[in-house]
């Protein structure tokens, strides 16, 4: 086990140089004072070079060369291949490293159980990089829904939709690939944040429309929490005209995304009198609805992602390493996810 340090940069190792480990996780820690890349693991001898000439760090082209040799490594983030998330996470953690595994978190939730199993006896850390509970617009959009001002939110439409081929590795389910493991932990944790209450029932339907594989490209998922919400959740490659990405309904009005705003139609409850039923079977006038009424709707506009409400992940991981602060992901709140995942694809050729 590398010895653990009290302050100073989180010595880090990325194994996997691709799209995630090198895009998103060199890029975002090259140049931080709190964190220092000084491993690099990868097969490609390119790769390999390329991240010598830039970080100067040390690099190995096998994990099993890197975990018999990791020095004073503190942190593992694991961004290779979705099968590998969960075998090389737990070695990670049985070797005493913190460790960060990029989503999907595992394949199956029996993989999930055991990379929770191998947290709980390790002495160190375990999140997944669900970078996108830190977007401002999901913390803006929690934000007005309980400020009260759409009153009981009852409905939510989420859709993450466009119209895009693919034809790499994630389009096979042999690699676990597809939408549903790809893109939607992303949607799905929001989802999951908007519901703000457990998940009782779920509905999923999943397709492979236009992707060169053989994984789904098409996710549709109906969630209804124990409060009685119910979320319309979905996210397409094969959608060709754009819809809003985010509807909310209240009792007292709605909220829809409108490019980089958030629009609310709502009504002043102080406003509206209070309604009595009329059960007589002969409706006056013979017209339905309150006689005479006229709502007067009133207007908001919100910037739908504030920059003051962005979280940075890596400083939350940081504090829950150095200073033990509750992790930000919590690896349990990613299992329910999995359990999403999981009843979502029950019943389709995709199970």
């Amino acid at each position: 086990m590398a010895k653990r340090k009290a302050d100073g940069p989180i010595r880090t190792a990325i194994a996997g140089l691709g799209r995630a480990g090198w895009n998103i996780h060199v890029n975002g820690l090259k140049d931080r004072s709190d964190y220092k890349i000084v491993a690099c693991i990868d097969p490609e001898p390119e790769r390999r070079r390329e991240a010598e000439q830039l970080l100067g760090c040390k690099t190995f082209a096998g994990w099993k060369e890197f975990l018999n040799n990791p020095g004073d490594t503190e942190l593992a983030i694991i961004a290779t291949l979705s099968t590998m998330h969960t075998p090389m996470s737990i070695e990670a953690l049985k070797a005493g490293l913190h460790v960060l595994t990029e989503k999907p978190m595992a394949l199956s939730l029996k993989e999930a159980a055991k990379m929770l199993a191998a947290a709980k006896k390790s002495k160190t850390l375990f999140s997944v990089h669900q970078n996108y509970r830190c977007q401002g617009e999901l913390h803006q959009a929690l934000a007005i829904m309980n400020s009260g001002i759409l009153g009981d939110v009852y409905f939510i439409k989420m859709n993450w939709s466009n119209f895009a081929r693919r034809n790499d590795w994630q389009t096979l389910r042999k690699n676990g690939g597809g939408t549903l493991n790809n893109t939607c932990p992303h949607s799905i944790d929001h989802a999951l944040q908007l519901m703000q209450s457990p998940i009782v029932d779920v509905w999923g339907d999943l397709q492979a429309v236009v992707t060169a594989g053989d994984a789904d490209d098409h996710v549709k998922i109906l969630l209804r929490g124990k409060t009685g919400r119910v979320i319309d959740h979905e996210v397409s490659n094969a959608c060709a005209v754009k819809q809003p990405k985010l509807m909310i309904m209240g009792s007292l009005g709605t909220l829809v995304r409108e490019g980089d705003e958030y629009l609310i139609s709502y009504l002043d409850p102080a406003a509206l009198p209070k309604l009595k039923v009329d059960a007589r079977p002969a409706v006056p006038g013979r017209k339905y609805g309150v006689q005479g009424e006229h709502l007067q709707w009133l207007e908001k506009r919100f910037p739908a992602n504030p920059p003051e409400m962005n979280v940075d992940f890596y400083s939350e991981l940081y504090q829950s390493i150095r200073n033990r602060k509750p992790l930000f992901i919590k690896p349990e709140e990613v299992y329910e996810q999995m359990r999403v995942n999981t009843l979502a694809r029950k019943g389709t050729k995709f199970a």
